[in-house]
């Protein structure tokens, strides 16, 4: 990732499960903000998120049963592109119409596709609990000026 003062950056994270790895400050410290896809599990977590950078994006996963105050998804525009939040991925016949991003959680496994409408995919992998022998990871979203955003996988 080279960035520029101008590269707009978004730290992507999902699947924490109460757990905070210890390499999540130093790497989501040049961020612009953080968006959480769901099953944080504890409201320490964004604590934890927050001292890193107070613009913080939840959407509540199937395990978050304590954070009611979290929407099950979001809907958000940044740098020209429009980005859809949700915890457990849409499929085909309910996936959001007018986004060009949806960002989920819920499967522990990183993902990064085009879906037939051409809308991306993309899931940040687990923080805290891998699945399926995917390593832990989380995600950094770089839009530099004049270009589209790009994701950076980054495991843990």
């Amino acid at each position: 990732m080279e960035a520029t003062p101008d590269t707009y950056r978004i730290g992507l994270i999902a699947d924490t499960h109460g757990r905070f790895h210890p390499k999540i400050p130093a790497l989501f410290a040049p961020v612009d903000e953080i968006w959480h896809l769901g099953d944080v599990c504890e409201e320490a977590i964004l604590d934890e998120l927050r001292q890193i950078n107070p613009n913080l994006l939840v959407v509540r996963g199937n395990n978050d049963w304590d954070l009611d105050a979290y929407p099950l998804t979001l809907d958000l525009e940044r740098g020209g592109e429009a980005f859809h939040l949700v915890h457990i991925p849409p499929g085909q016949r309910t996936m959001p119409q007018g986004a060009g991003w949806v960002l989920h959680g819920h499967t522990h496994v990183p993902r990064d596709e085009r879906n037939p409408g051409g809308r991306r995919v993309y899931n940040p992998g687990s923080a805290g609990l891998a699945n399926k022998g995917a390593p832990l990871s989380l995600a950094i979203l770089e839009k530099a000026p004049g270009d589209f955003f790009r994701p950076h996988l980054i495991k843990l």
